[in-house]
């Protein structure tokens, strides 16, 4: 080691088996095989690893070390066993020699592989908990990040909503339609980047609610016409009949599936069609099984880069989708969503013949024949009589609520704080309902609503938030008191149907306990 510290020998390692090697088989010679000094190899096997620093070697670095050890290891044996002893020792000597070496031997191996073990065991911990740090920085940063994204794409996609609502632009303008793309474009980007985070961070789940399928798909793939006629694709839907009826699945999650998969199909398709097919295969007793098909007839995915399109971050490359954008995290989303579903992403394709991607999803059949929140069809009169206390800081978020509440002739009270509501609610505490922020100055929502439900324990309160919603924080904000949550940024039909489901029906037993 002194050597090695003044510069005069790199591979310090060599000289060390040299000199052990050296002794022990002198050792052999000079007293044979019975005092045993060939044991003294096993603690040597063991040092080999932290001599060499495997994992910063090769494998045939320790191969090529290891192999020296057995060689000189087997040295001693036949040396001690076929020669004469240069130094002729007693039998009751030679067995107290070989005592001596065995236990010394024994106890030394032992001791090297405990330690061995504990200093990779303390290692491999400090790099777990070095990732988990770096992954949970990241989630906090992410997260933050995301909120703060969110609150003003919020008042993007409310302007948008409002634009097309009051006739203020047509659906062909052109200015329009770009607000409108690019809006929608931006939050996808944010939402695929936070499901990415949370997968990393194994927060990512899957919520069961009851709704009907063949409405849910109808409704979801609305959106989707006007893209497809801009671009002059035909968009195919085939519905099996045996899809209309009520489930119990995460809405949510499978058409942020659909929406990926539609999206792709879109992006990659020039001419021609895309259609996607519900399929349903079995239903037994108090199951359905659905499979999922969408098809396109775009550039296709040469066999090589099949396995790849499903890694994060990765795009298929082709002169023609340099224009493609995106975060290339879509299907590697997919993945982990049906991996929680208990299913698997299935993918047909060959360059230049389409693609065609499907999954299977088993579902448990709900007790009643329709979902009234699904089928019923709002009006601008949905909300009449309903007087509402909105409490947001955001003051253009502000706006965009009171608009699209005062649409649907609800009566619309501001607060700006948590503070605020609470005095508001001391003047006239007549109100069918609260939307309230979490973060907001003064008073935020997280004390605001401890504050309310003391007084008012029966009223509506439901969170109003850019934070993107866990399982874990749901049930966090539902203990201290807040009835349900509605993101930011949302769609109008997103919030009226949340006040009518609360406002305008008995509140269930627990909530009233």
């Amino acid at each position: 080691m002194l050597l090695k510290k003044a510069g005069i020998l790199n591979k310090t390692e060599y000289v060390f088996l040299f000199i052990v090697s050296t002794h022990l088989i002198i050792s052999t010679l000079v007293e044979g095989a019975q005092s045993g000094q060939c044991f003294y190899y096993f603690p040597l096997l063991i040092c080999l690893p932290v001599l060499i620093d495997f994992e910063k070697s090769n494998y045939n670095t320790l191969l090529f070390n290891f192999t020296i050890t057995v060689v000189s290891f087997l040295t001693c044996i036949f040396l001690g066993l076929y020669i004469k002893p240069l130094e002729p020792v007693s039998h009751r000597i030679g067995a107290v020699i070989f005592m001596c070496n065995a236990l010394s031997s024994v106890v030394m191996t032992v001791g090297l592989a405990y330690a061995f073990i504990r200093s990779q065991k303390l290692n491999f911990e400090e790099l777990i908990e070095e990732k988990n740090n770096t992954i949970s920085s990241r989630t906090r940063f992410l997260s933050t990040m995301g909120h703060e994204l969110r609150t003003p794409l919020n008042g993007v996609l409310g302007a948008v909503n409002l634009l097309k609502d009051e006739k203020y632009l047509s659906e062909d303008n052109e200015y329009y339609r770009i607000l409108k793309y690019c809006s929608k474009h931006m939050l996808n980007l944010v939402n695929d980047i936070l499901d990415f985070n949370k997968i990393e961070a194994g927060k990512l789940e899957v919520h069961l609610v009851e709704f009907n399928l063949k409405q849910l798909i109808t409704n979801a793939i609305l959106p989707f016409y006007n893209s497809f006629e801009e671009k002059n694709l035909q968009l195919m839907v085939e519905i099996a009949p045996e899809a209309d009826v009520l489930i119990w699945g995460d809405d949510v999650r499978i058409i942020q599936i659909l929406n990926n998969l539609l999206s792709n199909a879109l992006k990659f398709t020039e001419k021609g069609f895309v259609k996607l097919s519900l399929l349903c295969r079995q239903k037994e007793g108090a199951g359905l099984s659905v499979e999922f098909i969408v098809q396109d007839t775009g550039l296709g995915i040469a066999k090589e880069d099949q396995s790849k399109i499903f890694e994060s971050f990765w795009q298929v490359y082709d002169e023609s989708t340099r224009k493609y954008t995106g975060t290339g995290l879509g299907l590697s989303i997919c993945l982990r969503l049906l991996e929680l579903m208990n299913s698997a992403l299935k993918l047909e394709s060959e360059k230049g013949q389409g693609s065609k991607f499907s999954f299977t999803i088993n579902f448990k059949l709900a007790d009643k024949k329709e979902s009234p929140l699904l089928s019923a069809k709002p009006d601008t009169d949905d909300l009449l009589g309903l007087n509402i206390l909105v409490t947001e800081d955001n003051k253009i978020n502000m706006m965009i609520a009171r608009k699209i509440l005062t649409g649907y002739k609800a009566a619309v009270t501001c607060a700006y704080n948590g503070q605020e509501a609470l005095d508001i609610l001391e003047q006239n505490a007549d109100y069918s309902l609260v939307l309230m922020d979490l973060e907001m100055p003064v008073m935020n929502g997280f004390t605001a609503i401890k504050e309310v439900k003391k007084i008012y324990p029966n009223l509506p309160v439901i969170a109003f938030t850019a934070s993107l919603m866990d399982q874990e924080m749901l049930a966090e904000l539902m203990l201290i008191g807040f009835t349900d949550f509605i993101s930011k940024p949302f769609e109008p039909y997103q919030m009226l149907a949340l006040i009518k489901k609360y406002a305008l029906a008995p509140l269930p037993q627990a909530i009233l306990e």
